[in-house]
This record gives structure tokens, sequence and C-alpha cells, in this order.
């Protein structure tokens, strides 16, 4: 299990990590990971005491299945890297899907 603080929010340099571990022709898994990341009720997500925690193993078969393994790869990277997934399922995000524009925070 990895735990992050409900309230923890996605840096410039995260998303800086966030457009090169997912280049343009692979931002649609990108919508698929936040969602997933997202779902309350998912048996790899628990929320105590104002902290969020994923089954990270558990969160990856899931990503695999949903998405592709090689998703699930990017998932991990993401995790190696040190990106909240709390702060990426709840920012609101700017993605996207032609050109070269990296991804920023909706406003």
């Amino acid at each position: 299990m990895t735990s992050y603080q409900a309230t923890d929010t996605l840096t410039e340099d995260d998303l800086i990590i966030l457009s090169r571990v997912f280049p343009t022709p692979c931002r649609p898994q990108l919508v698929i990971v936040k969602n997933l990341l997202n779902d309350r009720k998912a048996s790899y997500r628990t929320y105590e005491d104002g902290a969020v925690s994923f089954d990270i193993d558990a969160l990856i078969k899931e990503v695999s299945f949903r998405g592709s393994p090689k998703t699930a790869l990017r998932v991990s990277e993401l995790v190696s890297l040190g990106i909240s997934l709390q702060a990426l399922a709840k920012t609101p995000l700017s993605i996207p899907m032609v050109g070269k524009d990296p991804i920023t925070v909706r406003l």
C-alpha cells in the first residue's frame, strides 16, 4: 500500500513528468488511469484519516486490464518517480490529445 495525503496537489515538475511519461499518442490512456484512480469503490483504493492509500499491485493489474500492459508500466513509472496518485486523481487537468502541448492544470 502506498499512501498519499488527500490534499496533495501536482507541482509544475509533476506536470512535466506526466507529459513525458504520457506523450501525446498515449494521453487517452491517462484519462483511463485518472478514472480508475477516482473510483472510490475500487478495492485497490482506501481512505482513512485524511490519507488515500492505493494497493499499487492491484491498481497495476486493473490498469493493465482496462488500459494496456504498457499503460501499467507507465503508472509504475509515475509511482517510482514520486508522483502522488491522489493528486493525479483529484486535479482537473487539461490533457491535449493532439500537438505537442504539455499537460496543464485546468483552471
